[in-house]
């Protein structure tokens, strides 16, 4: 199978930015959950070796952008791609184990 490069026109670091926009302006594709536990890390990417972002207190509600599969947690493989800041702009991925959202958090895949 042949594999193709696609390279985007948009300046470096701006891509990222662009898809939090997309997606903090599509209000079906995101719901209100509730960390519960202790403070969580957030994570550029589904998995505990990925670079640390920054730590949610317990008790921040955050929104749920889409889920991924990632590291296992606690029996729980589930990662959400989040936005935790006060616009929401702010994303990462965190352990769905820690969300509250009553049972595996809804939403569609990253």
């Amino acid at each position: 199978m042949a594999t193709r490069t696609v390279k985007s026109s948009l300046p470096a670091g701006l891509l990222p930015v662009v898809i939090a926009f997309l997606l903090m302006t599509t209000p079906a594709l995101y719901v209100t959950c509730y960390i519960v536990t202790a403070d969580v890390n957030v994570r550029t990417c589904a998995s505990v070796s990925c670079d640390y972002i920054t730590t949610i207190p317990s008790g921040t509600d955050v929104f749920i952008y889409c889920i991924a599969n990632g590291d296992d947690i606690n029996g729980d493989s589930q990662w959400d791609y989040v936005g935790y800041s006060s616009d929401n702009t702010a994303v990462g991925y965190v352990s769905d184990f820690y969300v509250d959202c009553g049972g595996l958090c809804p939403g569609q895949s990253c």
